[in-house]
């Protein structure tokens, strides 16, 4: 196994634990009298990536509904968990999504600490993998989000971003050694932006039926005290077909794109455990990002299903510059087992191949 394989693995040791006590039941039965009771699953694990080496951790989700209509209101989640592993590497990360006022109130967080070595391959979408060079970052990310109903299934909401990023380590001789690429050196972002949602999903964990879609916007300059100046569009498009008992066919289209002095570790990166699985995330970077992505997902019992995946996606310096003969691909399969039936709590398990890669992961949540 080498770091060009791009592989994944992660072990768990333990999966699915509901904890006892006010804030948690111990089964289905228990649950019973209360179906809208308050959950907690505590998940430890352990797993090895050529990033990390073997890393080990522990972290769980707590799922809930907010507000007295709770038959109306959808599954609010705070996700938690820390991971360390013997090279000294770690990452501790709390994410809540809480849904208020039967629907009409959405608020969220992704509060996060890390310190993990990443491989750079410079910008661009034809860069070869004899590119590749290594960076340490120690990151603080704080990004906070609200929204509110304005109409049916239609929201509307402000979300902040800040980013603290000081570079440990950069490979010497390296494009990031040089200090010319913007964000090389480290650096603080900060910015505020907005987002338009239409949602008509039926469920956020595991939706069977419906469609999502999202326009984001986001700016950061000096009047936010960011030390760079850029911006972000975001579009995100989802939905989900229903094709018979416990199958269900989703479809996603995203593009991102990004203008000004955007930090390098900031460009649209291509790859990863969500967005074209198979390619080590940032192995292609750039301002701009398209990409298309299937998957028909089969539940063979209540709590194990099956899927299958493919996908199309490409990095470029501006949507007038695609290149067809570029475009990179993704295929793959795996497997799922549903944590809480209730509300749809998944941990997958993906295999994926691209072009001249392979990617193995074991994660929670659905990819999109």
């Amino acid at each position: 196994m080498t770091k060009r394989s791009i592989v994944h693995i992660s072990t768990l040791l333990a999966v699915g634990l509901l904890l006892p006590g006010r804030a948690a039941v111990a089964d289905e039965a228990a649950a019973a009298p209360n179906p809208y009771k308050a959950r907690l699953i505590a998940i430890p694990f352990i797993y090895y990536s050529p990033e990390t080496k073997l890393a080990f951790g522990g972290g769980g989700v707590l799922n809930f509904r907010a507000g007295r209509r709770k038959e109306e209101t959808r599954t609010s989640s705070v996700w938690a968990f820390a991971s360390y592993n013997l090279a000294k590497q770690f990452q501790v990360l709390i994410k809540p999504e809480i849904y208020l006022q039967s629907n009409s109130l959405f608020i969220s967080g992704n509060i996060r600490y890390e310190r993990t070595p990443q491989l750079f391959y410079g910008v661009g979408n034809d860069m070869p993998s004899t590119a590749e060079e290594s960076f340490t970052p120690r990151i603080v990310t704080v990004q906070l989000g609200l929204k509110r109903r304005v109409l049916g299934d239609f929201f509307a909401g402000l979300q902040y971003d800040f980013e603290q990023m000081t570079m440990e380590k950069v490979e010497p001789g390296g494009i990031l050694d040089a200090g010319d690429l913007t964000g090389s050196r480290g650096g603080m972002f900060s910015g505020f932006g907005v987002s338009l949602d239409w949602d008509t999903r039926d469920a956020v964990l595991f939706p069977r039926r419906g469609a999502f879609f999202q326009f984001a916007a986001d700016t950061y300059g000096a009047m936010a005290g960011s030390d760079f100046s850029f911006t972000s569009i975001k579009f995100d498009f989802r939905r989900y077909l229903p094709v018979g008992a416990d199958r269900v066919l989703a479809l996603q289209a995203y593009m991102l794109s990004a203008g000004g002095d955007v930090p390098f570790h900031r460009l649209a990166l291509l790859g990863g455990e969500s967005l074209l699985r198979g390619y080590y995330k940032g192995r292609f970077r750039d301002k701009a990002l398209l990409a298309v992505q299937a998957e028909y997902r089969v539940l063979v019992t209540k709590r194990i299903g099956v899927v299958g995946f493919a996908g199309l996606a490409d990095v470029f310096p501006g949507f007038s510059e695609i290149k067809i003969e570029k475009i990179k691909f993704s295929v793959g399969s795996g497997l799922r087992y549903m944590v809480n039936k209730r509300d749809g709590t998944t941990l997958r398990l993906d295999m994926a191949w691209g072009r001249a890669c392979f990617g193995l992961y074991l994660t929670a949540k659905e990819a999109f």
